[in-house]
């Protein structure tokens, strides 16, 4: 059996860094392929983009570059979860090309229905505003904060990030896929049953929710399971027992 092709798209103010530990805990059964938007990883020099379709376009030109064709996999992490369904969707509207046949939702709450993060313009937003929105999802490390011109720059990305996502919710909030998606989140992360639940109005395919230990960063703290979830759902690793999914009727 060929590879399963697993596209890991990012969180806001995140890069592919953060799926280190999770690459390196899935089977050889699943090529993986770790996009990252402009301004951050090995993009650093490029300027970031600010809105979500930028950011959906660019992804759609990476995974073609990546050489994926036929049917792929999306796990995408808080943005990330939106970028995909925003990317899978636009996929969908091409033929011959690749096609999302399962979206894993990481960290973040169904859109329909969903707020912007700000009331105005994140990009016009202050240097606090931004923190104290990126403290609600694990903030910036100490040592970051501790050092200006990494504080500055992370500022500056995260600003990039959050008016990506606030014009995701703007503008696309109501974008349906044809993929089957699957929510995962922590335990201990902020977001309720309800809006968890509420991705299932964004796919025509159905949707499940499995939950893990942690909070929004359940990623790297318990990859391994994250691991074992995503090869039994994609068919490359045993199957999951009942008690470990939380099936949403759709």
């Amino acid at each position: 059996m060929s590879p399963v092709p697993l596209v890991l798209l990012h969180h806001s103010g995140g890069s592919a860094q953060v799926f280190q530990r999770l690459v390196r805990a899935l089977p050889q059964q699943i090529a993986v392929h770790v996009l990252e938007l402009p301004g951050r990883g090995r993009r650093w020099r490029e300027k970031s983009v600010v809105s979500a379709q930028k950011a959906a376009d660019d992804l759609a030109v990476q995974v073609a570059e990546a050489g994926i064709t036929g049917r792929f996999a999306i796990f995408g992490h808080s943005m990330g979860a939106c970028l995909g369904l925003l990317l899978a969707s636009q996929l969908e509207a091409t033929s011959g090309g690749a096609y999302c046949d399962t979206l894993f939702a990481s960290a973040g709450a169904g859109p329909f229905g969903a707020y912007p993060l700000f009331d105005g313009d994140p990009q016009e937003a202050e240097e606090q505003q931004i923190l104290d929105t990126a403290a609600r999802f694990g903030g910036l490390s100490p040592q970051i904060l501790a050092h200006e011109q990494l504080r500055e720059r992370s500022v500056e990305l995260l600003r990039a990030d959050f008016a990506v996502c606030d014009d995701f919710v703007r503008m696309h909030r109501n974008t349906v896929t044809e993929s089957r998606i699957v929510v995962c989140h922590g335990t201990d992360d902020f977001f309720t049953a309800e809006q968890l639940d509420r991705w299932r109005l964004s796919t025509t395919a159905g949707s499940e929710v499995v939950s893990f230990p942690g909070d929004h960063f359940y990623i790297t703290d318990h990859a391994a399971e994250v691991a074992a979830t995503v090869s039994a759902i994609l068919g490359t690793g045993p199957a999951l027992s009942d008690r470990c999914r939380s099936v949403a009727q759709v």
